[in-house]
């Protein structure tokens, strides 16, 4: 059987151990076809030319800017779009993978072709809990959580269907990424993979968690405040924005009112999840754009 060609796309800012950890880990799967595409979002301190050194055969992006989580994949996806690719894998520079992960993955699509796009199982950084198992999604609250997140890895067994799947780490056929197009763009990061996984659905596609595919996820490396529960004031500011944005997109029916109730659920929980509060400004100017088309 022909084995199906994978590009793997990882976001590079100002994260490069985090990157080098996991490119390592990459370095060690069982699978063997596929490509890695690297997008450096601006780092200070030359950290793509560095991690170019370090890894010659990955392909290179380097943004003269920080574009954000969806422009810099869809950079990405566009280059892979050029090559004959069956899969492409979003993948976040903080996570540590397990050598058969993607052996199990593309198994899995390969035996049933309605699957557009499935994830790992994705636990926390040296631990036996759970992160997410997908997410579940409640538009009108403005709500997203993650499926068995804290429980011990061991609670899920069987493939999950879920409402979307995270952004961390997504396998994705490339015949469907050429029928539904990119990411978002105006999501910058944050609810640009609850819409694409509502995307993927209207298309008739299904979107599975298998659960013995596994990875590591070291949680908002990104935002410099690994592992937190806590949230900063740009992901204050773009949850709150994006939620509203997610409504008018796929539910816009009596938004006004639908809207209200988000600002004040979703509203109220980033409020509580800032240090010491300072996130008010952030969570206001969300509001203000999200209500505007």
């Amino acid at each position: 059987m022909k084995l199906p060609k994978v590009a793997i796309i990882i976001i590079n800012w100002n994260g490069i151990n985090d990157t080098i950890e996991c490119l390592e880990s990459l370095k060690k799967i069982k699978y063997k076809k596929f490509k890695i595409i690297l997008i450096d979002n601006n780092s200070k301190n030359n950290e793509a030319e560095k991690i170019k050194k370090k890894f010659p055969n990955v392909t290179l992006i380097k943004n003269n800017k920080n574009e954000g989580f969806c422009k810099a994949n869809n950079a990405g996806i566009g280059l892979s779009l050029k090559y004959n690719f069956d899969y492409i894998l979003l993948l976040n520079n903080d996570t540590i993978v397990k050598k058969n992960f993607l052996n199990i993955l593309i198994a899995t699509m390969e035996k049933d072709k309605n699957i557009g796009a499935s994830s790992p199982k994705i636990l926390y950084p040296n631990s036996e809990k759970i992160w997410s198992m997908g997410g579940k999604n409640l538009d009108t609250l403005g709500i997203s959580v993650m499926i068995g997140k804290g429980k011990k890895e061991n609670k899920y067994k069987k493939i999950v269907y879920p409402d979307f799947l995270t952004g961390c780490a997504m396998l994705i056929r490339v015949d469907l990424i050429k029928k539904i197009g990119n990411l978002d763009e105006k999501y910058f990061a944050y609810y640009e993979d609850v819409d694409y996984s509502k995307r993927i659905k209207k298309e008739g596609y299904k979107i599975v968690t298998q659960p013995k595919s596994i990875i590591f996820h070291k949680k908002s490396a990104s935002a410099g405040i690994r592992g937190s529960n806590k949230i900063s004031k740009i992901q204050a500011y773009l949850q709150m924005r994006n939620s509203l944005y997610l409504l008018r997109k796929h539910n816009p029916r009596l938004f006004y009112l639908k809207a209200m109730l988000i600002i004040l659920f979703k509203g109220g929980t980033l409020f509580l999840k800032s240090e010491n509060f300072n996130c008010t400004k952030s969570i206001y100017q969300g509001i203000k754009d999200g209500l505007r088309k």
